[in-house]
């Protein structure tokens, strides 16, 4: 079974939800073992675009992903920072498990970040089985 990929009422004037919709189809779409990932996801995760003023928020409902314009009900994780660090979050190198490669370019460049407070994460701690599941399923990379 394949997850659908839905874009809320007005999500497809925002500037950023039809471009997260796509790379999660496309990624899903390339990587059989993402979709079983995908499956199993429930929550929801907003992602602040600081540098672009928007904000998206991915609800993970059963047999689908719904991406909505704005921040939608309560998020069980928030991710805050620029574009540029969001869309790098897709290029992540995963080890192991699907976990992400600490040894990566992208991975010391966004740690580097997270130190430096571009990046912001609320909730991933007490939702890290979702977490890792956003991380698996949002990166282009195996």
């Amino acid at each position: 079974m394949e997850p659908a990929i839905e874009l809320a009422p007005g999500a497809e004037d925002h500037g950023f939800a039809p471009m997260l919709a796509t790379l999660l189809r496309q990624n899903l779409d390339d990587h059989a073992d993402k979709r079983a990932t995908a499956l199993r996801m429930r929550g929801r995760v907003a992602m602040v675009i600081t540098d672009l003023g928007m904000s998206v928020t991915l609800e993970f409902i059963p047999y689908a992903v719904r991406v909505h314009a704005g921040i939608v009900g309560i998020p069980d994780v928030t991710v805050r920072a620029g574009s540029d660090h969001i869309m790098k979050m897709s290029m992540l190198e995963l080890g192991r498990f699907g976990l992400p490669d600490p040894r990566g370019e992208v991975a010391k460049e966004l740690s580097a970040a997270e130190r430096a407070g571009a990046i912001k994460y609320y909730g991933a701690l007490a939702n890290l089985p979702l977490m890792v599941r956003l991380t698996r399923v949002m990166s282009v990379n195996a």
